[in-house]
């Protein structure tokens, strides 16, 4: 079954590995969209548009706005969307907080 993929990258740095990756033949199943800006971005495409299988986020947010920005997107996502945070804050409780609140996993941009 095909799996639908949608990124919302606030720098290139983060968008360029994920276009290359969805170039890979291992993702020719995969339908991936690459979007130029962060979860306001995300909110404001989701408020018309269904989710898909799994949701990319960056965000260069401070921990506690990057809480409540998520909670704002949860509100136009369906539960069983997928969501994986690419953040700039090393913080272990950040990744706990973000995974009790259902994120699927935080990993930091490089």
């Amino acid at each position: 079954p095909r799996i639908s993929i949608q990124a919302f990258c606030e720098t290139d740095g983060v968008a360029n590995p994920i276009e290359r990756a969805g170039e890979d033949r291992r993702m020719a199943k995969a339908h991936l969209k690459v979007h130029m800006g962060g979860i306001a971005t995300a909110i404001e495409f989701y408020q018309s548009a269904p989710t898909p299988n799994l949701i990319l986020l960056e965000s260069r947010s401070e921990p506690k706005q990057l809480l409540e920005q998520l909670t704002q997107l949860a509100e136009y996502c369906d539960p069983s969307s997928k969501v994986v945070v690419i953040g700039h804050y090393n913080d272990v409780g950040l990744y706990r907080e973000l995974i009790r609140s259902g994120i699927s996993e935080y990993v930091i941009a490089p």
